[in-house]
């Protein structure tokens, strides 16, 4: 068993271990009484999760994380955002420091032993930026140069070694304690590499690197990492909320339902639509919400594909590609769950 095979299960099943579930009183409960949702931030990743210069909180994870601010309190700028590292973020979920982990985290099953990871909201690679004037035409080529990245057992140290392996080669890793240090540390011109995910890799290259043409990335490991949402064990109606509220972004998408045609969609008198946009009465009450909570949502937040395109794709700086996370039916992997 490998050093990170090893460091990596020894302290998720301590994590699991110590998972109680949520309190007697549910989060939603809690949420509302305080009037606000606590969600986590990374530390700053462009495109995901970053404060801007306002010190607003901008990103596709944060967007997803609005969105449930939407669906319990009816407003998305109910929210506060705590930045956490690798290490940090599923204690935080157990001790309920925060309400959802919706950070690049990779769900992976003994991660899902400690926490209860609820939907898969982006699908991604790991990425290793290096400087275009190295001229790296093939992985081979990747012996002996330095790569700088998070330590302590992170899925990206492991595309690392999954490269090494499969090309029989050997990088000079240097560690971190923060894929933020290692990406300043990379920028700096510490190493001659620096590995985390792909969608990171691009929003790192887009708006921090000087000249962004400067730097290309490389497809490291062999994996798809599936990213998402997470909350405490224990709590069925904020699970509910969670999956659900998700569904309502890739539904919306699959109907043509955004932010700026919603009510046009409402007045179209298509059945589904107009149930789930609330025209039902009791629409909302198996959920325990109020029955426009998923017109409230797409109004606020948009749709997936307005979420992704703001913040990922073609209106924001990092233009990356859908790929996977396309909608099924455009040859990506995504689709909605019936409302039936």
């Amino acid at each position: 068993m490998s050093r990170l095979t090893v460091t990596a299960a020894a302290g998720l099943a301590a994590l699991a271990l110590g998972t109680t579930g949520a309190s007697a009183q549910t989060v939603v409960n809690k949420i509302k009484n305080r009037d606000y949702v606590v969600c986590s931030g990374s530390q700053g990743v462009p495109g995901l999760s970053r404060p801007d210069e306002q010190g607003v909180w901008r990103g596709f994870d944060t967007d997803i994380c609005r969105a449930f601010a939407v669906a319990i309190l009816g407003d998305r700028e109910k929210i506060r955002f705590v930045p956490l590292n690798a290490a940090q973020r599923l204690p935080a979920v157990q001790t309920g420091e925060i309400d959802f982990l919706s950070r690049t985290s990779t769900i992976t099953y003994t991660r899902d032993m400690a926490v209860r990871f609820v939907a898969i909201t982006l699908y991604d690679n790991d990425g290793l930026l290096v400087r275009k004037a190295a001229n790296i035409t093939d992985k081979k080529q990747l012996d002996g140069l330095t790569v700088c990245l998070q330590g302590g057992g992170s899925l990206t140290e492991k595309a690392v070694l999954e490269t090494e392996e499969e090309f029989s080669i050997e990088m000079k890793k240097v560690y971190f304690d923060s894929t933020i240090q290692a990406r300043d540390a990379y920028f700096a011109g510490r190493c001659d590499s620096y590995v985390t995910d792909g969608t990171a890799a691009a929003g790192q290259r887009a708006t921090v690197a000087k000249n962004p043409a400067e730097h290309d990335i490389i497809v490291m490991g062999k994996g798809t990492e599936p990213n998402g949402v997470a909350i405490a064990y224990g709590d069925d109606q904020l699970f509910n909320i969670v999956r659900w509220t998700f569904n309502a972004l890739l539904w919306a998408e699959s109907k043509g339902i955004t932010q700026a045609n919603i009510d046009e969609k409402l007045a179209s008198g298509d059945a589904e639509i107009t149930r789930v946009l609330g025209q039902e009465p009791g629409f909302g009450k198996a959920i325990g919400l109020d029955d426009k909570w998923a017109h409230n949502v797409i109004k606020q937040v948009g749709n997936y594909a307005e979420i992704w395109d703001r913040n990922l794709g073609a209106n924001s700086p990092l233009k990356v590609p859908r790929g996977m996370n396309a909608l099924y039916r455009d040859g990506g992997v995504n689709f909605p769950f019936p409302w039936d």
